[in-house]
């Protein structure tokens, strides 16, 4: 980057994690405008409480109407904005364009790499902050990068807002002296796309099935969809279950409980625990579910209501052997948007 001693700087984005990076921004002295996709982003609902000039994208013109000369001295800045910034604006900024992306670039270049992480179940990801540049995604060299844990109990929702504090504290690292960086190329060749979800995805995903699905790969996609405040489901006595509070479980004798005693998708009480024998002899803990038009019940209630005497205790989902034989492959229960 061209200088120490930035003050302007054109800031581009649209959801809660662009605001917190904004937010961070705004409250260390920077003279900020801003662009968002539409007047009920956080973005905008942030710039109008703050004072913050804010305008919407338009892919024709320079944002505010505003000529090139007029961002002489500015920095962009664009984080989890959700469209691909036009050349003529990056080329615009004096003193460079900059993307901050929650992943480990080139690992999960894209629109979505929090959902792969948690699908993939990594232990560990990063921020980085990378030179923007025209007609491509996440393609520019590495300026600044920082890695983080990822705590094997953390739900979607939790991960989300822990990417966001990240994301601002990494900036805001960056932002203190931008000409200390050392910039360096990605390798391309071991990049990995992180496109969007559809929401037909996020459905097939959300109905698992643990007769050929392993506890870690249920709860990483429960994870994922919680990003996006679905649930998983399961098929019982023909209704349609959805699984809250979910978790593996790694203790040794429900293991060889599961091994010796269940069938894949069969559960039994254990605790307060609703407890499920999953692929590969793996054990999944149910605390919370929701039956349809009912609302949210303990693992405990269900049983006691809703399991006495003969009837079956087991989950299921009914798929096609295609389907099937999609799910049993690691690569495809690993679907991203």
């Amino acid at each position: 980057m061209k200088s120490p001693s930035i003050k302007n700087i054109l800031f581009f984005g649209t959801d809660t994690l662009s605001t917190a990076v904004l937010s961070k921004i705004h409250t260390n002295g920077y003279n900020i405008s801003a662009v968002t996709k539409h007047s009920k982003s956080p973005v905008y609902q942030f710039c109008q409480r703050n004072g913050v000039p804010v305008d919407v994208f338009r892919k024709s013109e320079l944002p505010f109407g505003r000529s090139s000369s007029d961002f002489a001295g500015c920095l962009g800045v664009v984080a989890s904005f959700g469209h691909m910034i036009p050349g003529k604006v990056i080329r615009s900024m004096s003193h460079g364009f900059v993307n901050i992306h929650p992943s480990l670039v080139p690992k999960y270049q894209g629109a979505a790499p929090l959902p792969h992480t948690l699908l993939n179940g990594d232990k560990k990801y990063g921020v980085t902050v990378l030179e923007a540049l025209p007609r491509s995604f996440d393609q520019g060299r590495i300026l600044h990068q920082s890695n983080f844990d990822i705590p094997t109990s953390m739900s979607g929702s939790e991960f989300w807002n822990y990417t966001a504090d990240n994301m601002a504290d990494v900036t805001h690292a960056f932002l203190r002296d931008p000409s200390r960086s050392t910039p360096r190329s990605q390798d391309l060749s071991i990049s990995s796309p992180a496109p969007r979800i559809s929401k037909l995805q996020l459905k097939t995903l959300s109905r698992v099935c643990p007769h050929v699905q392993t506890a870690d790969q249920i709860f990483n996609i429960s994870r994922c969809l919680d990003l996006y405040n679905l649930s998983i489901v399961v098929s019982w006595q023909g209704k349609t279950l959805k699984l809250l509070s979910i978790t593996p479980i790694n203790d040794p004798h429900l293991r060889e409980l599961a091994r010796t005693r269940l069938r894949s998708g069969q559960f039994v009480m254990w605790d307060g625990v609703i407890v499920v024998k999953c692929a590969d002899d793996t054990v999944l803990g149910v605390s919370r579910m929701v039956l349809p038009f009912k609302p949210i019940i303990s693992a405990a209630q269900f049983y006691r209501d809703h399991c006495s005497g003969r009837v079956e205790k087991v989950f299921r989902m009914e798929y096609s052997s295609s389907e099937l034989d999609s799910l049993a492959s690691p690569q495809k229960v690993q679907t991203c948007r």
